[in-house]
């Protein structure tokens, strides 16, 4: 991985990610396999939530892992200690069923049961209760039935291809009624592969489940590919293109419609696209008129406005609000976060100042947050400078992290790092306390971007 560049008369920040998936994405071809996470410090789980959760209750003709994959999510989230269901004394169907003393004694604090049921051909019916061990309690749950007797919280009716998307959203539920923070485990990811060598090398885009499964090829071409936004309602995906002769491009791809189209695609650098919160507009910077500036385009009529007008680099710009663009310039000297309102004379405001490199921002959906690349001892890091406080904390502890993206729900940030020399994806809880790696068997894969909730 090239080291991101410091001085003005580098090429434009965003493009260095260029170098990176053209020289160094080289692997023998691209893999259809589910992506591979493993949770690599868990500091956080030291003081993490006990629960136990009763494998389901299965009347056939299921082959979805239900229970693991609710037990996974939790797991992976670093807020909870899934308890290992070899030690428990009893797997109980119904809550009337339940001997709080026993499940005191496993140490679990909540108790997750359910069942799955085949009630025709193809459809299923899923449903779990949640319950509190220590209160005695059931946390989510219907009125009691006719005898007086509450069983479960929610019921599904799904298709087999829904069981999996099922699980999560179970495990949504449990995560919020307990933390009181809404669950990101059935969003999805996008991120940039390449495989093969010179005239035989190809770019993809590709999506994933945030569980590494599920993966969808949505575009593959034989030029790179590189940042990838998605728009507020999950529906499109704006990219840069090499695909044209001689500039770049800024695409729009309907995901459903598998429809793409071109933005713009003018003189100079069209990089480092950024949706608006109301998804009308998106954000880039451009360098027809010499240096690079951020512009504001119209999504639906194409129309550009001017954001700043400055001899420096200016680029990678993020939205706090639906006025407030977060973005990197070296007018100081050296790379640094600046904020401008829009349609605002006013000059920008500068945000960071500790350190000679700090750069690559992306908000927290409160807009209260801001992640970016943070050169540490000459390690470029993922740090976190909440606005209020002012406090700047570095997060990760890699030597190349970079293209940080929040989840949906603030508590987590995707990144791109490497590991053992492969191009490979990080996950960091916005405390820092827990992370995980991402990497495909045979592909390296780069530039991600976490969805909005679905």
């Amino acid at each position: 991985m090239s080291k991101p560049i410091e001085n003005s008369s580098s090429v434009l920040l965003s493009l260095s990610k260029v170098v990176l998936l053209a020289g160094a994405l080289l692997v023998s071809g691209f893999a259809s396999a589910v992506l591979r996470i493993e949770i690599t410090d868990t500091a956080g789980v030291q003081d993490a939530i006990p629960i136990a959760i009763v494998p389901f209750a299965n009347s056939g003709g299921v082959n979805v892992d239900i229970t693991g994959i609710v037990g996974d999510d939790l797991a992976r989230s670093g807020r909870f200690r899934v308890l290992p269901a070899a030690e428990f004394s009893s797997a109980p169907r119904t809550t009337a069923e339940v001997n709080y003393n026993d499940w005191r004694g496993t140490g679990a604090e909540y108790l997750v049961i359910g069942k799955i049921e085949q009630s025709s051909a193809g459809q299923f019916d899923v449903q779990f209760e949640l319950i509190d061990v220590l209160k005695q309690e059931q946390m989510l749950a219907y009125a009691p039935n006719a005898q007086g007797v509450v069983e479960y919280c929610c019921r599904y009716r799904v298709g087999e291809q829904q069981l999996r998307l099922t699980a999560h959203t179970i495990a949504n539920q449990i995560y919020e009624q307990v933390t009181g923070i809404q669950g990101v485990f059935n969003t999805q990811f996008a991120y940039i592969t390449a495989a093969g060598l010179g005239k035989n090398k190809r770019f993809a885009l590709e999506l994933a489940d945030i569980d590494g499964s599920n993966v969808t090829r949505v575009l593959e071409i034989s030029r790179p590919i590189l940042s990838p936004t998605w728009s507020p309602d999950g529906e499109q995906l704006a990219y840069v293109s090499f695909e044209f002769p001689g500039r770049t491009a800024i695409i729009v791809h309907h995901l459903a419609r598998a429809e793409r189209r071109k933005l713009i695609s003018i003189e100079g650098i069209n990089g480092a696209p950024a949706w608006s919160p109301d998804g009308r507009r998106l954000a880039l910077s451009l360098s027809h008129r010499g240096s690079p500036d951020i512009y504001i385009v119209n999504v639906a009529s194409g129309q550009l406005t001017q954001l700043t007008n400055e001899p420096s680099i200016e680029t990678e710009a993020a939205w706090l609000d639906n006025s407030t663009i977060v973005f990197t310039s070296n007018r100081s000297g050296t790379p640094q976060l600046y904020s401008k309102t829009v349609g605002d004379r006013s000059a920008a405001r500068r945000l960071t100042f500790e350190g000679k490199y700090n750069a690559g921002a992306t908000t927290s959906p409160d807009g209260s947050t801001i992640a970016f690349i943070h050169n540490e001892d000459g390690n470029y890091r993922i740090a976190k400078l909440e606005l209020k406080s002012k406090v700047l904390e570095v997060l990760t502890s890699g030597a190349q992290d970079e293209s940080p993206s929040f989840s949906p729900n603030g508590e987590m940030i995707l990144f791109a790092t490497q590991e053992n020399g492969k191009e490979v994806l990080g996950l960091v809880s916005i405390d820092g306390l827990v992370t995980q790696r991402i990497s495909l068997a045979n592909e390296s894969v780069r530039d991600p971007a976490w969805g909005p909730m679905r």
